[in-house]
Parts: C-alpha cells; sequence; structure tokens
C-alpha cells in the first residue's frame, strides 16, 4: 500500500498484472508513466489483458459516476 499523504513513486516492471484501488475517504491522484504509448488494438500491443474481476470481483468495490 502506498500513499497516507505521502507521494510515492513505483516501478512495476514488464509482465507484473496490476490494478489501483484509493482505501481513503478522501480522493487521490495517479499520475502513470509509460515507455510505449497505449494501444487499446490487441495487434498494436504486447501487453497482455486481464479481466478487471480476474482476482476476484469481491475485492473492488465498483461505483460509477
Amino acid at each position: 500500500m502506498l500513499g497516507d499523504g505521502q507521494s510515492r513513486l513505483l516501478r512495476i516492471p514488464p509482465g507484473v498484472a496490476h490494478g489501483v484501488k484509493n482505501l481513503a475517504a478522501a480522493r487521490g491522484r495517479i499520475i502513470y508513466f509509460v515507455d510505449v504509448q497505449f494501444s487499446s488494438d490487441p495487434d498494436q500491443t504486447e501487453e497482455g489483458r486481464l479481466p478487471w474481476d480476474f482476482a476476484g470481483a469481491d475485492i473492488w468495490d465498483v461505483t460509477r459516476g
């Protein structure tokens, strides 16, 4: 876990699945740097895709708005 009002830098190595969930009552801010521009076209990316509920839907509190 990162944060608690402190800025942190985290490097996620290639091939590591990752996601984000804000556990605080206040809004959080994520600044995401990449080395290759994102493409949603599977033929244009070497990035693997997992469904959002891959680890279990119960770990996410999905709210829309």
